[in-house]
């Protein structure tokens, strides 16, 4: 009775993720803050009631740009030289705004006192393309594979366009130099960090980068210049190790599309999207590039064998969640029986051919 309800249960979420809608614009707000920043913990403040007012407002904070500290990353410190003068300041989806406040050109990042306006702004901006997250998260061993799809639904301007991929933690508390907050706000009446100590022992830092597995910049060659309309373009960033110290339960996964160029005023972000570490749920947007439908392979999910109707012979091949080839089922007749008694339950991709032209690919959901 237990394993019906349980099927039942795992079927209704397969469904329900598989028409899910994960489109629409989100906004990356990359925070540079440092311990020894003293005017930081007002941007933390600020940073944290955008994220309340805005759902779709990602917000990661690189420590870098005032100096570094003990949470600091090589990448952020790239990605700081690139966008700023110092901290805390944004570039809010690396958009070159024209908003010279307490910052100077080439940089973009801006002054934490425009960081609402730009993103309130840009809330209703036209997707571009569609991105989508699916993690697996082996306990045991501390490994994250996690899979990364962009699925242009407007031609975007021709150019370098690439996949990235940010780890990020949050409420990280440390204690001693790198991790006490410097707090310029100690003498300030009426200010939430009035009082609370001037260096802050015991701080809790927020949304901390902790890993940038694609490098600074992302990762190049897998997307070209000039996008497919509605092709999904994906990448695996494999066997990323989480340290023991870092607490997955509060670590964000985020994924964007950005350009790059010699110019990093230039360097804007299409879309991204997030999904906690620990959220192995299927991707929710069609990952394959939609086709007429033709055929049809059923039942789905599939326990011990699958059907594929049709009036070809040709060939299906199964692809596990990173996207690797898992089986290949040579089809000789309309509606043969295929046999996956030898597949381990969950979410592959398949694709049918006929000859070698691709003619449906879709999800398919095993459990036995």
């Amino acid at each position: 009775m237990k394993k019906g309800i349980a099927l039942i249960s795992l079927h209704l979420l397969f469904v329900a993720f598989s028409f899910a809608q994960t489109g629409g614009k989100y906004i990356l707000l990359e925070e540079f803050s440092t311990a020894p920043c003293g005017f930081c913990p007002d941007g933390d403040l600020i940073a944290a009631n955008i994220v309340k007012k805005y759902p779709k407002v990602i917000w990661v904070t690189h420590h870098a740009g005032f100096g570094t500290d003990s949470m600091t990353v090589p990448e952020s410190v790239s990605i700081a030289t690139a966008f700023t003068t110092g901290a805390p300041m944004a570039p809010i989806d690396r958009g070159d705004y024209k908003i010279p406040v307490y910052t100077i050109a080439p940089y973009i990042a801006v002054s934490r006192q425009k960081w609402d306006s730009i993103c309130f702004a840009h809330l209703n901006d036209a997707p571009v393309v569609e991105i989508d997250i699916a993690n697996q998260y082996n306990s045991s061993t501390r490994k994250l594979n996690t899979m990364v799809f962009a699925k242009f639904t407007s031609l975007p301007a021709a150019g370098d366009l690439r996949i990235n991929l940010y780890l990020s933690e949050d409420s990280v508390v440390g204690y001693g130099k790198g991790y006490d907050q410097k707090n310029y706000f100690n003498t300030t009446n009426g200010h939430p960090f009035y009082q609370k100590g001037d260096e802050i022992i015991g701080y809790v830092h927020h949304h901390v980068m902790r890993k940038i597995p694609g490098g600074a910049w992302g990762v190049s060659g897998i997307i070209p210049s000039t996008p497919v309309l509605n092709n999904s373009y994906s990448y695996t960033f494999s066997n990323i190790t989480i340290p023991n110290n870092w607490n997955v339960n509060k670590m964000d996964v985020i994924a964007f599309v950005s350009y790059h160029n010699s110019n990093a005023a230039l360097r804007q972000v299409l879309n991204s999207n997030h999904k906690n570490l620990l959220d192995n749920t299927p991707a929710g947007i069609n990952t394959l590039a939609p086709l007429q439908k033709v055929i049809s392979v059923y039942p789905n999910p599939a326990s011990d064998k699958v059907f594929v109707d049709r009036d070809f012979q040709g060939k299906l091949e199964l692809m596990n969640i990173e996207g690797q080839l898992i089986q290949t089922f040579k089809l000789e007749k309309n509606s043969e029986a295929l046999s996956i008694e030898g597949l381990t339950d969950g979410i592959y991709f398949y694709r049918l051919f006929n000859n070698e032209n691709t003619v449906e690919q879709g999800k398919l959901m095993i459990l036995h």
